[in-house]
């Protein structure tokens, strides 16, 4: 199950990198004036040339691209992996699999995993104390 964990933490990830590429792109703006959304604006009219000068306002624009550049070949990476990971998920087969999947990936409550794959409350809590000391046992064997 340690997959689905390594799974959500790199969507995690990505909604991280996106974030701070929405952050880089403000920031080019800011020092550079263009906005890369719209690809819109005159070089080197930003308000960080107008306060801090040009030769301030190429060195940040120089560094906060060189940034944009390296988050997005990075998301870029992260997305081709989550592609090979929801193929290969998509392939798990049993139960303890699919209440795992929608426990750790979806979020979703024992009773929500219950209704959708038509088993009781009880039995899909009890299945999920199973799989959860499964793994915690594995874990353990991992660190010895």
């Amino acid at each position: 199950m340690q997959i689905m964990t390594t799974y959500l933490d790199m969507c995690t990830e990505i909604e991280l990198i996106k974030d701070q590429i929405q952050i880089v792109k403000r920031e080019i703006n800011y020092w550079f004036g263009i906005d890369l959304d719209t690809n819109e604006g005159v070089p080197l009219s930003g308000k960080g040339a107008d306060k801090f000068g040009v030769m301030a306002s190429l060195h940040q624009a120089e560094k906060k691209i060189e940034s944009f550049q390296l988050l997005t070949k990075r998301l870029t990476q992260l997305e081709r992996e989550k592609g090979k990971m929801d193929e290969l998920m998509d392939k798990f087969e049993g139960l303890d699999y699919k209440i795992a999947y929608k426990r750790i990936v979806e979020s979703k409550t024992h009773q929500e995993v219950a209704d959708e794959l038509g088993y009781s409350h009880q039995y899909i809590k009890e299945r999920w104390l199973k799989i959860k000391t499964y793994k915690e046992h594995t874990e353990n064997l991992v660190k010895l």
